[in-house]
């Protein structure tokens, strides 16, 4: 009796599993962003930070990100040009980033720029299916 219940309880459960699945027959892919590119814009330390992102089936990747004067030496101007942002970015896929030590407004002006760019594909999803 034990196996029998056993048996049964399986085969729902894998047909449950099997009907919760996304990409069955008939159902359309949901994503989250319109595929395009993107620049937001943040405020950094001494101004405008720009992030460039391209979006393909809700996979972001930097294009781009470029400032107009961060402090140097402080590690907010060198994450931009060494890639550190870059890397953050896209292994978070959001702007929930760690940063950079010792530069905060860098920091914040990157997480600002990419939420600003993020935004736009989040609208032009929305424009898309109204």
């Amino acid at each position: 009796m034990k196996k029998i219940m056993l048996g049964t309880i399986t085969v729902l459960t894998a047909a449950f599993i099997a009907g919760c699945s996304s990409g069955g027959a008939g159902t359309a892919a949901s994503t989250m962003y319109t595929d395009g590119t993107y620049t937001g814009v943040g405020l950094g330390k001494e101004g405008p930070i720009n992030v460039t992102l391209s979006i393909a089936n809700d996979v972001v990747t930097v294009d781009e990100i470029t400032h107009s004067g961060e402090t140097e030496g402080i590690g907010g101007k060198e994450a931009i040009e060494d890639g550190t942002f870059k890397a953050q970015i896209e292994e978070a896929q959001s702007a929930e980033i760690d940063g950079v030590v010792g530069a905060t407004i860098t920091s914040d002006g990157v997480r600002g720029a990419v939420e600003d760019a993020l935004e736009q594909a989040l609208a032009s999803n929305a424009d898309k299916a109204a």
